[in-house]
């Protein structure tokens, strides 16, 4: 048994174990002596030379606090586990220091809606693409204020479009944003039985309990068929951000049959209409692709 794996901790003491300046010294030193370095563990003395505690007493203390939940001591020498890791990148990314970051309103297109102009801002750790005028909104997403706050003007919006894919890649393939815990993925219907107006998909995580909300379209989005057909248009779907996608991807998503469950959902572009059918379990189980005639009469 691997040291430490017969251990379950209670997420209270787990954050009270690291709610201290000393702990956080530790493991910020033991993330720079490994990290880019080549080497995969650090010694005690070099350790707490790095760290800056003094003390040998007080050190080992503390660096006995961190072990073995966010700290591993093999061979004689300490590692950072995968937790400690994760507590160190959370700090580098600011989402648990930075509140301070900020990207004004910048228009990304026209809002289908009202005509008016949908904006992207970046605001509380949290990026909205809306439309101000009559409150449509195209994504909401928590980003890291580090990522924003290193990104060129001009690129800022191409890298939150791969954030935010990368996201929906995530909630596709079963995993919660937070707790990396499995997901249960369903049709969001209204009391008569059809799609939700706002969003027709929700991701609910079995381990952590949050919720995240999608459209049909944004389960389908890298579906093999999806892609070749945005290909085929010119569009790259790994550098193009989903709110420039929303002219291409019709809200036509709607339930065709009960028993079984069947939802329809369509893609299109100036050359071809691809419409996709799900079953119960958000799984693709048939499409059709119809090319447009732009033959002159």
């Amino acid at each position: 048994m691997s040291e430490g794996s017969g251990r379950s901790v209670d997420p209270n003491e787990a954050f009270s174990l690291v709610a201290s300046e000393t702990r956080f010294a530790v493991l910020r030193a033991l993330w720079d002596l490994t990290t880019g370095t080549g080497e995969r563990s650090a010694s005690f003395a070099d350790l707490r030379e790095a760290s800056g505690v003094r003390d040998s007493g007080q050190f080992n203390y503390h660096l006995d606090q961190l072990t073995p939940q966010f700290v591993r001591k093999a061979d004689g020498e300490y590692q950072l586990t995968a937790a400690g890791r994760r507590v160190v990148g959370a700090a580098f990314s600011g989402a648990l220091t930075d509140m301070e970051t900020a990207v004004d309103p910048r228009p990304v297109r026209d809002c289908p809606e009202c005509g008016g102009p949908i904006s992207l801002r970046y605001e509380g750790g949290q990026m909205h693409v809306e439309c101000r005028d009559c409150g449509h909104h195209e994504a909401d997403m928590h980003a890291p204020p580090a990522l924003v706050a290193a990104a060129d003007s001009d690129e800022l919006e191409t890298l939150l479009g791969k954030h935010l894919l990368t996201k929906i890649q995530r909630l596709n393939r079963g995993f919660c944003l937070y707790c990396s815990g499995p997901l249960e993925a369903e049709f969001h219907r209204d009391d008569d039985g059809q799609l939700h107006e706002d969003w027709s998909v929700t991701f609910s995580c079995e381990l952590c309990g949050h919720v995240a909300y999608s459209l049909v379209t944004g389960v389908v989005l890298d579906h093999p068929a999806v892609v070749s057909l945005l290909h085929e248009a010119g569009i790259d779907l790994r550098e193009t951000p989903l709110w420039e996608l929303d002219p291409l991807i019709e809200a036509t998503e709607r339930v065709v049959g009960e028993d079984p469950l069947r939802v329809e959902t369509t893609v299109e572009t100036a050359d071809a209409a691809l419409t996709l059918r799900l079953d119960e379990s958000l799984s693709v189980v048939e499409y059709e692709r119809r090319e447009r005639d732009h033959a002159v009469e």
